[in-house]
């Protein structure tokens, strides 16, 4: 059986920068759904390293505000502020200055078999399109849920009730 320990982020992330900053690459488990559908919820681990340099397209860690630790896909930088989005968020941004960023996703653990975000040309290839799908994301989004993770919407649920 295994065990489980929980800890809030703001104990637990500032612990994991620390180690990316000397050059340690650290796996987490993924936690929330901000980040679907390739990133999911206690399913894949993520590994953070050292931010060596950020560009639109990158998925990082950052502190938002104090103690406030979000991993989301940069969509913008200018003049000094990133701008990053969930890429299961058709709406809403984080907006914080660049020295706000405090790791950088190098590498995705799923099922088994693990992602170099750095080399995977699958990984670019998605990095590459699924930002500009932004006007339709909703409705690709809602596909997903109820495809291939069987998730009905409440709304839906009521209506057979």
């Amino acid at each position: 059986m295994s065990q489980h320990l929980t800890l809030e982020n703001s104990i637990f992330l500032p612990k994991v920068i620390a180690l990316t900053q000397e050059g340690k690459l650290v796996k987490i488990n993924g936690s929330g759904n901000s980040m679907r559908p390739f990133i999911e919820h206690h399913r894949d681990n993520l590994v953070f390293g050292k931010v060596d340099s950020i560009s639109v397209g990158d998925v990082i860690l950052a502190e938002v505000t104090p103690d406030h630790y979000v991993c989301h896909r940069i969509v913008k930088i200018e003049n000094g502020i990133v701008t990053m989005r969930g890429d299961g968020n058709p709406v809403g941004t984080e907006t914080f200055p660049i020295e706000n960023v405090k790791a950088k996703l190098v590498k995705i653990e799923r099922k088994g078999k693990i992602y170099d975000l750095r080399t995977s040309k699958v990984w670019k290839v998605y990095s590459a399109i699924w930002p500009k799908l932004l006007p339709i994301r909703r409705y690709l989004l809602a596909l997903y849920r109820l495809l291939w993770r069987g998730e009905v919407p409440m709304r839906i649920k009521r209506l057979f009730k």
